[in-house]
C-alpha cells in the first residue's frame, strides 16, 4: 500500500461530510437574523445575538473536543457531535419563540464546534506527512466551498419558501453529513486516558506548540472579519450595490482556487512560499479596498483578499501541526480553530468601534499595515524556529 497516497477512501470521505456539515453551518448565518426580525417579531438586539451565541458556544467547546476524545473515542465523539448536531437542526421546526432559538443556536454550536474539530482533526491525521499542505488545502477548500454555496441556498429558500424549508434542507444535508461521518474508518489517537482521569488541565484542551501559528491567524481573522462584516455597507455608501452583490461570490471563489495549488507548493517549496506572499496579497487587497472608487477596484479587492486568507488558513494550520507532536493532532485543530473564531468575533466588534473614528475607508486603509506586521512576526517565529540549536 503506499504510505503517501491522499486521495484514499476515508480521506474522501471527510471531505465529503466537512462540506455537508459546513453548508448549515453558514446557511444560517445571514438567514436567522432575519427570521428573528420578521417571523419571530423580535429585537435588533436578539437578531445580531442568534449568531453570537453561536460563536461563544463554539469557543468554549471547540477545546474540548482531545478531551472528550480521550475519554470517549475519536469515532464515538465524532458520531454523537454529528448526529445532535442534526437533531439541532430539527429543533428550529418545533419553536417559535425567540428565547428558545438562542438557546438552540448555542446547543448547535457546540455540537458544530466539535464535530467539525473531530473532522479536520481526522482529515489531517489522514494526509500523509509529505502531502500534508495539499491534505490540508483541500480540506479547508470544502469549507470554504460550503461556506460560499450556503447563504445563496439558505436566503433564496427562504425568499420562495419560507423559513420552514430552510429548516427542513438544513436538517436533511446534516443528516447526509452524518450519515457519511458513519462510513469514514476512523483511526484511533494513540491517546492517553491519564488526562481524562486526572480532570482538568489546560494543557489538555490547547496545544503550546500550536500557539504562534494560531496567533497569527487570529490577527488575519481580525481583518478579515472588517472585510465579512462591513464590506457591503461600505460597497452600498460608495453606490456600488453591483459590486457588494457579486464581492462575496469573487471573494469565495478565489479563495476556493488559491487552495488547489498553494498546498502543493507548501509541500514542495516550503511555508515561506505561500505565507510571505498570502500576507502580502491580503495588506495589497486592503489598501485596494480603502481606496476603492468604482466596482473594479471592489472586485480586485475581493479576488486577492480572497486568494491571500485561501493561501494563509491552511498554510498556518499545516505550520501548527508540523510543529506539534504527532499524538495531539486533535488539540492543535481545536486550538487554531479556536483562535480564528475569536479573532472573527472579537475583529467584527473592534472594527465596528473604530469605524465612528476612521470612516470605512480608513479603516481597510489602517487594516493594510496591521495585516503587513503580521509578516513581521511571522518572520520571527520563523527565524527562531530555524535556528540552529547551541552545542552542548
Amino acid at each position: 500500500m503506499n504510505n503517501e497516497a491522499l486521495w484514499t477512501k476515508p480521506y474522501t470521505l471527510t471531505l465529503l461530510a466537512s462540506f455537508l456539515i459546513f453548508i448549515p453551518y453558514s446557511l444560517y448565518l445571514p438567514v436567522l437574523p432575519v427570521y428573528v426580525l420578521d417571523e419571530l417579531h423580535g429585537s435588533l438586539a436578539a437578531a445580531g445575538m442568534v449568531n453570537a451565541v453561536f460563536l461563544l458556544a463554539s469557543v468554549l467547546f471547540r477545546a474540548q473536543t482531545s478531551r472528550f476524545e480521550s475519554m470517549f473515542g475519536v469515532r464515538t465523539v465524532l458520531l454523537a457531535s454529528g448526529f445532535l448536531f442534526m437533531f439541532s437542526n430539527c429543533l428550529f421546526l418545533l419553536t417559535d419563540a425567540t428565547a428558545l432559538v438562542l438557546l438552540i443556536r448555542f446547543f448547535s454550536g457546540a455540537c458544530f464546534a466539535i464535530v467539525n474539530t473531530c473532522i479536520n482533526a481526522i482529515g489531517s491525521r489522514l494526509a500523509p506527512l509529505k502531502r500534508k499542505g495539499e491534505g490540508l488545502g483541500y480540506l479547508t477548500m470544502v469549507v470554504t466551498a460550503g461556506n460560499a454555496i450556503g447563504p445563496y441556498i439558505g436566503l433564496n429558500l427562504a425568499k420562495s419558501f419560507g423559513f420552514s424549508r430552510v429548516f427542513i434542507f438544513s436538517a436533511a444535508i446534516s443528516l447526509a453529513g452524518f450519515l457519511i461521518a458513519l462510513m469514514i474508518d476512523v483511526q484511533e489517537e494513540p491517546s492517553t486516558k491519564q488526562s481524562a482521569v486526572r480532570g482538568f488541565a489546560l494543557r489538555d484542551l490547547f496545544e503550546a506548540q500550536a500557539m504562534p501559528a494560531s496567533g497569527m491567524v487570529l490577527l488575519l481573522s481580525v481583518a478579515n472579519a472588517a472585510v465579512i462584516t462591513f464590506v457591503t455597507v461600505y460597497a452600498n455608501s460608495l453606490r456600488l450595490d453591483a459590486a457588494a452583490a457579486y464581492f462575496f461570490v469573487v471573494m469565495a471563489t478565489c479563495s476556493v482556487g488559491s487552495r488547489l495549488f498553494t498546498g502543493r507548493l507548501y509541500d514542495r517549496f516550503g511555508a515561506n512560499v505561500v505565507i510571505y506572499p498570502a500576507i502580502g496579497l491580503m495588506a495589497l487587497g486592503l489598501l485596494i479596498l480603502g481606496h476603492a472608487g468604482s466596482s473594479l477596484h471592489m472586485l480586485m479587492a475581493a479576488s486577492l483578499i480572497g486568494l491571500a486568507y485561501g493561501a494563509a488558513v491552511p498554510g498556518f494550520l499545516t505550520l501548527a501541526i508540523q510543529h506539534s507532536p504527532a499524538h495531539r493532532t486533535s488539540a492543535v485543530t481545536a486550538t487554531y480553530f479556536t483562535f480564528l473564531d475569536i479573532g472573527l468575533g472579537t475583529g467584527s466588534c473592534l472594527v465596528g468601534a473604530c469605524i465612528a473614528f476612521t470612516g470605512y475607508s480608513g479603516l481597510y486603509f489602517l487594516l493594510s499595515p496591521f495585516v503587513l506586521a503580521i509578516m513581521l512576526l511571522y518572520y520571527r517565529l520563523s527565524r527562531t524556529r530555524n535556528k540552529p540549536a547551541l552545542p552542548a
